[in-house]
């Protein structure tokens, strides 16, 4: 058994994205505000969990 700790990964987490270069055969321009913030939050809290290597909890 390894250790999430111990095993080597590129620290990397962007400050800031831009939603299109994330979304496949959908434009961002074409989903509703409250659609947007909802992916975004999501895609957040996924870059998050590879960059900590960890789940984390809910807000």
């Amino acid at each position: 058994n390894v250790y999430q700790e111990n095993i080597f990964h590129t620290k990397m987490l962007l400050k800031e994205f831009d939603l299109k270069h994330y979304m496949f055969h959908t434009k961002p321009e074409d989903l509703t505000d409250s659609e947007r913030q909802e992916i975004t939050a999501a895609l957040w809290k996924e870059m998050r969990e590879i960059y900590y290597g960890r789940n984390m909890p809910a807000v």
